[in-house]
Formats: structure tokens, sequence, C-alpha cells
């Protein structure tokens, strides 16, 4: 097995006791993923660990955590993890004190980290993610000559079309500089600390506190805004209720949800008319989809009906019905068509999807 590029680092130990770590892994609180060809370990807090609400000092700096398994030593570093202004977890807001706000970018995070063959780019739990493959490619190709300042980790938005998440960036295929942390002491800085970063840097907004972020009018096709506090190295999220609700909507979308609408006879212009044009035209196919299975089914319901009449008798009972259909699959939906009653409702039933297949994941 190849041997990563060694950088000198602080002992994963440092970070936090091992064997919190340890537990933390055991309890499902914290994901681990091993590098395919080299000996690192990226480190990821998990949904669980999020819902629980169990943020620990080992759950707040695993969030993309790279560490290499022979040295122990701590590789890459992210930003430990923080949270919306009005989240309970969020440090105190000190309204007026002096900070620094940026674009809160809507793509994914990445982490820079070496390897002999050159940087590569880890998601924040996975060094072979669609987004980590490609944002490594991208780098080494556009950015060949780009080497991360002695002793910071460089972290970048990756954003690309099929990498939409809810904002259109109109065809941006790109890494968008963030900013840099310490590997040895965790102080973190934001893009001015990678000066000769080539590619696209994330915007710096003109307020200079979080009492004028707060103010500020919201802008077109943005997530929101990241305020940093230098003296504290503290962050907070920002988030624009307009895009927290396009996210509500689009993560809350599924084939089920359409099929719940159309299932009850229901209208899907609610749900599709403030969805961005991706997401409404996946819920139009996804709708397509089923209406053609639902009729075709129906179709083949009255074909078999009616070629089960056509071989009954003259003046034939619901008996002589029964002894034809009874050992057909279908026999529900034809004793319910020979009573003139809706089977349509049945065969909804029949056609309902899988709940996990969703605009993020279309299979």
């Amino acid at each position: 097995m190849t041997a990563p590029v060694h950088v000198p680092g602080v002992p994963l130990a440092h970070l936090f006791d091992p064997s919190a770590l340890a537990a933390a892994l055991a309890e499902g609180q914290v994901r681990a993923q091993r590098h395919p060809e080299l000996p690192l370990s990226v480190y990821n807090y998990t949904e669980a660990a999020s819902y629980a609400g169990a943020w620990t000092p080992v759950t707040l700096a695993c969030r993309g955590l790279i560490v290499d398994d022979v040295t122990g030593t701590v590789v890459a570093r992210p930003y430990p993890k923080f949270f919306n202004h009005d989240q309970a977890q969020a440090p105190d807001l000190r309204l007026d004190a002096p900070a620094t706000v940026t674009d809160k970018a809507d793509g994914s995070l990445g982490v820079i980290y070496p390897t002999p063959d050159g940087y590569a780019v880890a998601t924040r739990g996975s060094f072979t993610s669609d987004q980590a493959r490609h944002a490594t490619a991208l780098l080494r190709a556009r950015y060949p000559g780009f080497v991360p300042p002695p002793g910071l980790t460089v972290l970048v938005e990756i954003i690309y079309p099929a990498n939409r998440i809810v904002l259109d960036y109109v065809g941006l295929d790109d890494l968008v500089l963030l900013g840099a942390v310490e590997i040895d002491t965790g102080h973190s800085h934001g893009p001015a600390a990678v000066p000769r970063w080539p590619g696209p840097v994330v915007d710096e907004l003109p307020y200079r506190t979080l009492a004028e972020a707060l103010a500020a009018p919201p802008r077109d096709n943005r997530e929101g805004l990241i305020v940093h506090w230098p003296d504290t190295d503290q962050r907070v999220k920002v988030k624009y209720a307009d895009y927290v609700r396009l996210h509500r909507l689009v993560f809350g979308l599924s084939a089920r949800t359409v099929w719940e609408i159309l299932a009850h006879g229901g209208s899907l212009t609610t749900l599709v008319e403030p969805l961005p044009d991706e997401f409404r035209d996946w819920v139009e196919r996804v709708a397509e989809g089923l209406v053609e299975a639902v009729d075709a089914h129906a179709a083949a319901i009255e074909t078999t009906y009616g070629e089960i009449v056509a071989g009954l008798p003259d003046g034939w009972t619901r008996r002589d019905f029964a002894g034809a259909a009874l050992a057909h699959p279908e026999r529900a939906a034809l004793f319910l068509r020979l009573d003139g009653k809706d089977y349509r409702s049945l065969l909804w039933q029949r056609a309902k999807p899988a709940g996990d297949r969703t605009p993020h994941n279309p299979e």
C-alpha cells in the first residue's frame, strides 16, 4: 500500500480523548471511512448524532477530519461543526462584536488533503463520493500547481450542476474557496489565508457585525450568510427564510410525496409552483410515470374483464362470473369492475413507489 504524503500535524489525541472517539464510533455518532488505497481515515458525525443533538468535542471536530492511520496524526482539519444563529447550540450572539461575513455557498464541503499523487479532495465523510471524485479531478486538471500554505487545511465548496442542492449556479462547475484551518491549533481563517488560490472565492459581504448581517435584506438566489467572530474564532449561519422553505420542499420531495397527492385525487400545482425548474421537471416526470403505470394497469383490467364476459353463457350470473374470475390475480379489481365501482384507487395503492426515491436519489 502506498504511503500518503506525511505533513507535520497534531496527534489526534491532542484534539480529544481517543477513547471518546472509540465510544462515538461504537454508538453510531461518528462514522469512519478508510481510503481505498492509502492508510487514511476520514471521520464525520452521523445523522444519528445530529438528530439526537449529541454534540461533543468529538462529534463537533469530526466533520471531514482526516487522520493518518499509521502515525495517528491529523492530515487535514476542517472547520468544526457550527450552527444556525437561532439554534440552541449556537454560541452567544454578540450582535455588535466585530465580525467577518461571507456568503453561505450551497454545495458540498471539500477538504483538500495530500497524497503521493498530488492533492486530493474529500467530502465530509468520504474519499470516494461522486463529489469527492469530481472535485479531485477538477483540482488536478484545472489547478495542478496549487499547494496549500504550510500547516493549513484548505476548504472549498464543491459546486457543479449534477450536485445541485437547491440554488441554481447557472452552470458553475468549480471549487469555491471558503477558507483554511491551522492543523496544529485548529484556529480557522477566511479566504484571505489562502492568497494564492487560483479559483473562485466565496463572496465577502460589507457587513461588519451580526446585527448588520441580520438587518440586511436577503439576496436573490442565495442560501444565506456565515458570520465569523475572529477574536473567539466562532461562527454561525444565517439562513434566508426563502432558502429554508425551498430546502424543506426539495428535501421533503420523494416519489411517494407525488404519489400521495395523485392517489388521493389532488393537484400537483401547489407542490410544484414554488420549486426550482429542475425539481419541478423531476416531479412532472414522476407523475407521468405513475399515471402511465396506473392507466396501463387499468387497461389490462378492462381487457381481462371483457375476455371473461365474452366467454360467459347468455344470461350469465354473478356466480358464473366468479367461476371465471376467482382464480385471476386481479380478482379484486375485476369484482369492483363488475359492480360498477371505482377500482383505480386499488391500482394507485399498488403503484405506491419506494419512499427513498428523491431528486437526489432518483433510482
